[in-house]
C-alpha cells in the first residue's frame, strides 16, 4: 500500500514524537540510577598523579588541587563536605593534634581554588550529553580517583582519612574501593546518602519543618529552582553559586548550627557544578551498604547528638563497616570538628595512635 505525501509526513512526525518520548523516558530512567558504580575506580589505569608544588597537587594533566597543611607527623587527609564547600582555614579539632599529625586540607576538583573545568555548557549540547560530561569530569568516581592520586603524592602506603558529612560518604567509598590503602577512617556526622531513599525525611524537608512558617513561601520557591535539574544547563556557575549560597541562611535559621570562629565563605568558592555532578552520580535510588563490607580500616564514626541528622544515619554506617565503632558527642551539632574541638580531639587521639 502506498502512502500519500501527507500521510508519510504524519507517520514521520508520529515516529519522531515516539522517539522523543522514548528518549526523554530513557533520560528520566537513567537519572533514577546512580551513575557511580562502586568497585570501578580501582580498575582504572589513569590513577598515577603528575606531581606537586607547595600549593597544588597536580593529580592529572588537566587538574590541579589547591591544598595546605598544618602540624607535623603522620599524614591525615581531610575530605570536606558540602557537597562543594571547601575548608579555607585549619580546623580547631585537628589543630589540637598538630604535635603528632600533619593534616592535609584540599579543595576537591571543581571546588574552591582547584581546577574548575566548567563555567557554562554549550547550548547545542543535549541534556544527556551535558549530564554525562559533567558527571564523568567531576563526579564521585573522579573524586575517589583524586584521593588515590593524593595518597601517592603523599607517599603513604596507607592513609589516615577523615571525612565530614558528604566528605564522610566519599571517605567511606574510597576506603571500600581501596581497602589496602587506608589505615584509619574517621567519619564525622556522615551524610544520609549511603542508602537512598533512606526512609528518613530528606534534608530539604527537615529544614522546612524547622523554619518559621513565614519563611515557607520563599523557601519553597528557592527549593523549586534548586531541584530543577532539567534547567541547570541554562545556568553558568556564578548563578548556581548564588543559588547555593542562598540555602545557608535557611540552614542556620532552621538548625541554629553555625561554624563558630570561621570566616564567611566567599560565594565564588562554592563548587556548584561539582555539587550537581555528585547528584547525578548518586542517582535517585541506590544502596551501597554491602559495598562497605570491603573496608579493612579501623573506623571511628562520630555523631553529634544535636545534629539535624538523626542517629540512625550514623548507625547505618556503623553496621555496614567492619571494625567500626560509633561514639557520640552530647553537645555537638553538625560541626564537632569546629565547635567541639577538645571533645573531638580526646576521641581522635587514642583512636589514631592505637
Amino acid at each position: 500500500m502506498r502512502l500519500s505525501g501527507k500521510k508519510v509526513l504524519l507517520s514521520l512526525a508520529a515516529l519522531g514524537a515516539l522517539v522523543f518520548v522514548a528518549g526523554g523516558s530513557y533520560i528520566w530512567w537513567m537519572m533514577q540510577q546512580p551513575m557511580f558504580t562502586p568497585g570501578t575506580v580501582a580498575q582504572r589505569t589513569d590513577l598515577k598523579p603528575v606531581g606537586s608544588t607547595d600549593e597544588f597537587w597536580q593529580v592529572a594533566p588537566d587538574a590541579k588541587l589547591k591544598y595546605f597543611t598544618t602540624g607535623e607527623g603522620r599524614n591525615i587527609l581531610f575530605i570536606h563536605g558540602g557537597p562543594g564547600i571547601p575548608t579555607l582555614t585549619s580546623i580547631p579539632g585537628f589543630d589540637l593534634l598538630s604535635d603528632s599529625y600533619r593534616v592535609n586540607y584540599y579543595d576537591q576538583r571543581g571546588v574552591g581554588r582547584s581546577t574548575r573545568p566548567f563555567d557554562r555548557f554549550p547550548a547545542e549540547n543535549n541534556t544527556w550529553t551535558n549530564i554525562s560530561l559533567l558527571e564523568s569530569t567531576l563526579g564521585i568516581s573522579q573524586q575517589l580517583a583524586d584521593i588515590e592520586r593524593i595518597r601517592q603524592l603523599l607517599g603513604d602506603d596507607q592513609l589516615i582519612v577523615i571525612g565530614h558529612s558528604y566528605g564522610a560518604l566519599l571517605a567511606s567509598l574510597y576506603a571500600a574501593e581501596f581497602p589496602d590503602n587506608v589505615d584509619k577512617l574517621v567519619l564525622l556526622n556522615p551524610a544520609d546518602l549511603l542508602v537512598f531513599p533512606s526512609g528518613n525525611k530528606d534534608l530539604f524537608e527537615r529544614i522546612r519543618e524547622q523554619l518559621p512558617k513565614r519563611d515557607h513561601k520563599a523557601y519553597d520557591k528557592w527549593k523549586r529552582r534548586y531541584l530543577d535539574l532539567a534547567q541547570i544547563f541554562k545556568e553558568d556557575e556564578a548563578s548556581l553559586q548564588a543559588l547555593d549560597a542562598a540555602f545557608l541562611p535557611y540552614f542556620v535559621k532552621a538548625t541554629g548550627d553555625t561554624v563558630k570562629g570561621a570566616p564567611p565563605l566567599p560565594q565564588d568558592m562554592f563548587g556548584s557544578w561539582y555539587t550537581r555532578a555528585q547528584y547525578f552520580g548518586l542517582g535517585r535510588r541506590h544502596d551501597w551498604q554491602e559495598d562497605l563490607s570491603t573496608v579493612k580500616a579501623d573506623t571511628l564514626i562520630i555523631h553529634g547528638d544535636k545534629d539535624f541528622q538523626p542517629l540512625n544515619i550514623s548507625q547505618r554506617y556503623h553496621q555496614a563497616i567492619p571494625n567500626a565503632k560509633l561514639e557520640r558527642i552530647k553537645n555537638a551539632g553538625h560541626f564537632p570538628h569546629f565547635n567541639n574541638a577538645e571533645e573531638l580531639a580526646q576521641k581522635l587521639r587514642p583512636f589514631l595512635s592505637n
